[in-house]
């Protein structure tokens, strides 16, 4: 089984394969490998686990546009590729796992997908948290003290909107200093996408459906958040993902996101380890 390596490697070897691409046509498919377990991914489905919905006391959810490549798709012209944005790709997301596809699954190699949203459809307290891990210089800030390998930081590329499909857009927009210029400058975020991995996702999913919730205050604190269902505490998932057509030139899809604020013995009550299908939440 393969391990999962740095993303910049799999970066580096589709980058490393773009002209041939182009040479040798899309039809010949890249080699695939076996899917795995992402590193590093402790959240598991809530939703569906126990023989019994779990008590809650407030849900909230949302879908969300997106489009969905593949690494093998970031040397392709919009809006099949990435080509724009790929060489800045690979310097943001460098020196730290790949952190999932959805689910947590790990595709590995050149069936990792990667998701493009315009920024200022994503919610404004995800906006929020993303330039906050961004701030953070090394050992400071965001998240585990500022390690890159486990922060938030490079979770998120924000870039300036190509203006064509021939002009190459060289690095990720800077975060403004401060909160309060970040929200003087938001109108800019129209202007904007952001690049991502769907396991990126499930760092911060309540966020994506705070907003406008019966329990906004709660979902915005992530320290409520838990990977795994607890008493009293909120959880979240992707509950639907659309798939892309690829024989398309659209890579549109969309995806939607849940997170409830658990009763005070929701698990207790329903038993903590018996999961619908018969195994232990321990298990894949």
């Amino acid at each position: 089984m393969l391990s999962t390596a740095p993303a910049v490697a799999f970066l580096h070897l589709a980058l490393l394969a773009g002209p041939a691409a182009a040479v040798f046509g899309l039809h010949n498919q890249p080699p695939k490998a076996v899917t795995t377990r992402a590193d590093d991914f402790p959240w598991t489905n809530p939703f569906g686990k126990y023989h019994a919905p779990l008590a809650a006391t407030c849900t909230a959810q949302r879908t969300f546009r997106a489009n969905e490549f593949l690494l093998h798709d970031l040397f392709e012209a919009e809006p099949k590729g990435l080509w724009p944005y790929a060489d800045a790709l690979k310097g943001v997301f460098s020196g730290r796992p790949y952190p999932g596809g959805w689910d947590g699954l790990d595709p590995h190699m050149y069936d990792r997908p990667l998701l493009s949203m315009a920024y200022a459809d994503v919610p404004v307290a995800v906006r929020e948290w993303i330039e906050e891990q961004e701030r953070a210089v090394d050992g400071e800030g965001g998240d585990d003290g500022g390690d890159k390998t486990k922060s938030g930081k490079n979770l998120f590329a924000v870039f300036e909107r190509a203006h064509d499909g021939t002009t190459k857009v060289p690095k990720t927009v800077r975060p403004q200093a401060t909160l309060e210029k970040a929200r003087m400058f938001r109108p800019l975020d129209k202007k904007r996408i952001v690049v991502f991995a769907p396991g990126a996702l499930y760092r911060i999913l309540p966020l994506w459906v705070a907003e406008d919730s019966a329990c906004k205050d709660q979902l915005l604190d992530l320290a409520n958040y838990s990977p795994t269902p607890k008493d009293g505490a909120v959880v979240a998932w992707t509950t639907l993902h659309t798939a892309t057509d690829r024989h398309k030139d659209d890579r549109g899809m969309t995806f939607t996101i849940k997170a409830q604020v658990l009763a005070d013995d929701a698990v207790s009550a329903a038993g903590a380890d018996k999961a619908a299908d018969g195994t232990s939440k321990d298990e894949l």
